[in-house]
């Protein structure tokens, strides 16, 4: 068997060997696969292979992820896909493994990805870590209303705008990105298709924005699809949804991803509005020490010894007593504290907030006391962990 060898794609003929292999793996064929590794930067792609050939890759997308109101330096992963004849000789866990240890280096704190599969990235010390869920608004359902402000486009100009209308939004919720250029041409850009940008004003500045293509072009009902959602004032969520009121001769629905505590529920009289859980995402602390001090506790005062395992990054095992003293929180300060034991992995989940504790403790991924347990549910308490964007 030949020895895994993983590095960053060195010249554009790494991106040409890998996209065949993108492409099986995921569909859509070389061609699109190779326009998407190209527009995403050969500096982002690793590349492993086998015998000096190129067998497998994936795609490292640099940004933040957002917890407890702050960002937190994070590391994304998608595109790992592996040729079919390379398969089964642990080629995907190397270049994952090798992925993660440079990340580190690089003071990486969090890792996250959609996982294909979880029994891989468990190995890898990755946890279900929270959800991206799909909303369909059925606008022939949505009562009828008069605009409450005019909506209108929005040029280029209004995109620093927008990313900090954005950014001021999704430091709320926990889980949400903070979104680096890769993640910002796939909103404008939602399957290599071009969203147009509508907004509203306000006498403080942009009250809110949507990103909306039409979906289904060939045939009536058509659909909108909102590649970003973003209202900040009551102002601007009442016009939105009379915006998306007034398509509903030529649109049947309009969709859009994010939590599943969307503001949009409360803002509806009637049941016209269905979610579902699109897909899981899971998520790995790479640096454990920096991933506890990078996130905020807003307004906490709790003590916590945590005991970590982490079998792929030895580095990030061992006891850490984290003490959280009005929110600012401190790895070095000796006091007297509940001790809890417990993986990477569950501790991954613990810190988005997908899971309590006790449910942990119940399923034997976490050793804790009751104090202990009802210390950590404070530490990690915050909004339901969720994505709106897909990467």
């Amino acid at each position: 068997m030949s020895q895994v060898e993983t590095r960053r794609a060195a010249d554009p003929g790494d991106l040409e060997s890998l996209a065949p292999i993108v492409g099986w793996a995921f569909g859509g064929g070389a061609p699109r696969a190779l326009e998407w590794l190209r527009g995403a930067g050969a500096a982002h792609v690793r590349v492993a292979s086998l015998g000096g050939k190129v067998a497998g890759g994936l795609l490292e997308i640099p940004m933040g992820q957002w917890f407890g109101g702050q960002s937190v330096p994070t590391l994304g992963l998608a595109g790992v896909a592996v040729a079919p004849e390379a398969r089964g000789q642990k080629l995907a866990f190397t270049l994952v493994r090798d992925t993660l240890r440079a990340a580190r280096q690089q003071g990486v704190a969090l890792s996250t990805l959609y996982p294909s599969t979880y029994g891989l990235y468990r190995k890898l010390g990755y946890e279900v870590a929270g959800s991206l869920c799909r909303f369909t608004l059925q606008l022939r359902q949505l009562p009828r209303r008069s605009r409450a402000a005019p909506v209108e486009p929005l040029g280029d100009e209004w995109q620093p705008a927008m990313e900090a209308s954005y950014r001021e939004s999704a430091r709320h919720q926990n889980g949400y990105l903070d979104r680096g250029a890769y993640v910002w041409n796939r909103v404008r850009r939602p399957n290599q298709e071009l969203a147009r940008a509508f907004g509203l004003h306000g006498s403080g500045g942009l009250e809110g924005y949507l990103y909306v293509r039409v979906g289904s072009p060939a045939r009536v009902p058509l659909e909108l699809v909102l590649s970003d959602f973003v209202a900040r004032t009551p102002r601007a969520q009442e016009a939105f949804l009379a915006f998306l009121a007034d398509h509903l001769t030529t649109a049947e629905r309009a969709t859009w991803t994010g939590a599943s505590a969307d503001p949009r529920l409360y803002a509806l009289s009637d049941r016209c509005l269905q979610v579902s859980i699109e897909d899981y995402w899971m998520l790995r602390l790479v640096d454990v020490r920096a991933a506890l001090l990078g996130r905020g506790y807003p307004g906490l005062d709790v003590a916590l010894e945590l005991h970590v395992q982490d079998e792929l990054l030895p580095e990030n095992a061992g006891h850490y007593l984290l003490s959280v003293r009005g929110g600012v929180a401190s790895l070095d300060e000796r006091v007297a504290a509940p001790v809890a034991r417990l993986s990477v992995g569950s501790l991954a989940a613990l810190y988005s907030g997908h899971a309590s504790p006790w449910q942990l403790a119940a399923v034997g991924l976490l050793e804790a006391d009751e104090p202990a347990r009802v210390a950590l549910a404070r530490a990690f308490a915050g909004p339901a962990p969720g994505l709106c964007d897909f990467f």
